[in-house]
């Protein structure tokens, strides 16, 4: 399966919040700043705008106990940018384009999935829309001027 990528999407692996999160899915969900998130099951896509809301979420995951380092490899936790991709390399996460309309026509959108994963199944967040959203005001495809 696949989770939907916007401005910056904060990536955390599901077994990593089931195995080491106390309370797990439930404790995680409250602990979230934003409800624009979706999941597949395998991988959490939470979408944020501000860097500094990237920042503060992200160093407010380790109290619960999950696993990132800013300089090193991920292991629970990594960063997308819907039009640069993945921020930092990741060996367990991969980013691509996928069209969304009729018949696998445009428009595109960024996603990211689990290595490995053979589903095509996109996971959006509740009540989320192309029409008016990041996506369709600045697009998603890797714009090689970064």
């Amino acid at each position: 399966m696949a989770v939907l990528v916007e401005a910056t999407s904060v990536l955390i692996r599901v077994a990593a919040v089931n195995e080491r999160v106390i309370g797990g899915w439930d404790t995680f969900i409250q602990h979230l700043p934003t409800d624009c998130f979706c999941s597949d099951d395998e991988l959490i896509s939470v979408i944020l705008i501000a860097p500094s809301e990237v920042t503060a979420f992200a160093n407010s995951l380790k109290p619960l106990g999950l696993d990132f380092d800013w300089q090193g490899e991920p292991v629970d936790v990594a960063f997308a940018d819907q039009k640069r991709g993945l921020i930092t390399p990741c060996n367990w996460v991969e980013f691509t384009n996928v069209n969304i309309g009729i018949a696998g026509t445009g428009p595109s959108v960024a996603i990211c999935r689990m290595v490995g994963s053979q589903s095509h199944e996109l996971r959006l967040p509740e009540g989320w829309q192309y029409s008016g959203s990041l996506t369709e005001a600045f697009g998603a495809e890797a714009n090689p001027s970064y």
